[in-house]
């Protein structure tokens, strides 16, 4: 234990020629950013904070950012969807989805149009949210049954035609289209795909899975085309991938810190802390890089989300 913390604590403070990444702030810590209960019109014990979850967040999931640069936290702890403008420091609380009573949401993701897709994997559902931040439509609708039998990670295509789920009870991930239809799906009984993060990269979906704790990178069609290596990371345990900077961010749980490669495999940096401080984390459960190049770190189980960034986005933090 304390050679792991000695060796974040020196991968933090060593400076690269090519890359230098900081600590900016903390969403859901107790010294961090929390759910604020005079901005929340309907408050609700997450925003209020209780016993269970003093700070705001019960057990976060998955994070973006949309087009406003507003924070989304899915937390499956509190059954709901977190919302931070850090322009306007206002905050808001998703519980319901149309009709629909979130349970569990878990993953989130925009496409290039700015559409917000929120996954639930207690109903099974998979909900959109236009560019201002309202309900736009069920993606399955009622009438097609229960396509997905808990939704976790998704990711759409660059052209925004195709969306891919991970389904991790049913072993696979399944392709839908516009209109919710299930077109594809990858993985199976022999083959089974249990994916924690997925990722689409050009014409490829990069999926991280959970029996192998390895990155497989398959076509859309599912031909399974190579898988990632990286040096010194035997088992990651998530990674994401920066589009603005063509770099990998893979979670190191070893060390438990973030390393930082180059499309080509290039060891660049590391970062991060071990420990319970507002800027530590004892388990990452998942990364997402915003179009601004922030890098979002979830630490479900502490029930906080920290940004790192480039000492020149400072002023990104709320």
């Amino acid at each position: 234990m304390r050679l792991a913390l000695l060796f974040s604590v020196l991968a933090l403070a060593q400076p690269s020629d090519e890359l230098q990444i900081q600590h900016l702030c903390t969403y859901g810590s107790k010294h961090g950013i929390h759910p604020p209960k005079v901005l929340n019109r309907r408050p609700a014990r997450a925003a209020i904070g209780d016993d269970e979850h003093p700070y705001g967040l019960g057990f976060p999931e998955g994070v973006v950012t949309d087009a406003k640069h507003r924070v989304w936290i899915a937390d499956s702890g509190t059954a709901s969807v977190h919302v931070f403008d850090p322009a306007t420091k206002a905050y808001r609380e998703i519980r319901r989805a149309g009709d629909a009573t979130l349970q569990r949401p878990t993953g989130l993701t925009m496409d290039r149009q700015g559409y917000i897709y929120l996954t639930d994997a207690g109903s099974g559902g998979v909900f959109v949210f236009d560019q201002s931040g309202e309900f736009d439509r069920a993606l399955i609708p009622k009438k097609s049954g229960r396509i997905l039998e808990a939704p976790t990670s998704i990711a759409p295509s660059e052209d925004g035609r195709t969306i891919f789920v991970a389904d991790p009870p049913r072993k696979m991930i399944v392709a839908l289209n516009r209109e919710g239809e299930s077109v594809g799906k990858i993985g199976s009984a022999e083959s089974p795909i249990d994916a924690l993060s997925l990722v689409v990269v050009g014409s490829e979906i990069y999926e991280l899975d959970q029996r192998s704790h390895k990155v497989e990178v398959f076509s859309f069609s599912g031909m399974l085309r190579r898988e990632l290596e990286w040096d010194g990371v035997a088992l990651p345990s998530a990674f994401a991938y920066d589009r603005r900077r063509d770099l990998f961010f893979v979670v190191n749980p070893r060390w438990m810190v973030i390393d930082v490669f180059t499309g080509s495999g290039k060891n660049l940096s590391a970062f991060g802390q071990y420990g319970d401080e507002v800027h530590q984390m004892k388990r990452v459960d998942a990364l997402y890089v915003d179009p601004e190049g922030l890098i979002y770190v979830i630490d479900s189980h502490d029930g906080k989300v920290l940004v790192f960034g480039e000492p020149s986005q400072t002023g990104s933090k709320p």
